[in-house]
């Protein structure tokens, strides 16, 4: 079986949520199959906060998937047995299919909250390694720096008197 989730940029989902499309598994639909007598690949709509398809690769890296091979509008991977399709429509939405033997639509939206928390992990780093690199430029000096058991980094910078 295969699943394919519609991962909507947070902004959009949240000005979609109004019209019924809302939270992870929300809204699920049938997809029509070209395939004679093939069984619908169901559709779930789904928000996201992914962007960027350099740190989609690491993130997919960094929850185990293998065979990784990243485009700017593609990106493809095996996960856990399945195989992972995500493509960036013309929208600036992404689509994620997975297909596998067992694959079903909770398995499949379990896949991709994992997904998006590595992801979102990827972009905390990716933000505080700018930070870093940017604050003496900027007037800032960095007093400290914490990693907290969930990985959230806090940082605290003081503006030079100077600045």
């Amino acid at each position: 079986m295969s699943v394919t989730l519609i991962l909507l940029p947070i902004a959009l989902a949240a000005a979609a949520a109004a019209g019924g499309v809302g939270a992870l598994g929300a809204a699920v639909t049938a997809k029509g199959n070209t395939d004679a007598g093939a069984d619908p690949a169901p559709q779930v709509r789904v928000r996201t906060r992914m962007k960027d398809s350099t740190l989609l690769a690491d993130a997919l890296a960094n929850i185990g998937a293998t065979a990784v091979e990243v485009s700017r509008s593609r990106v493809t991977a095996e996960v856990e047995g399945v195989n992972l399709t995500m493509t960036l429509t013309d929208d600036g939405v992404w689509e994620a299919h997975v297909e596998g033997d067992d694959v079903t639509v909770v398995s499949a939206s379990a896949l991709l909250q994992r997904l998006d928390g590595a992801y979102a992990a990827m972009v905390q780093q990716a933000v505080a390694e700018k930070i870093r690199l940017r604050a003496e430029s900027s007037g800032f000096d960095l007093v400290s720096e914490t990693r907290e058991a969930d990985d959230t980094v806090t940082m605290v910078l003081n503006v030079r008197a100077e600045a």
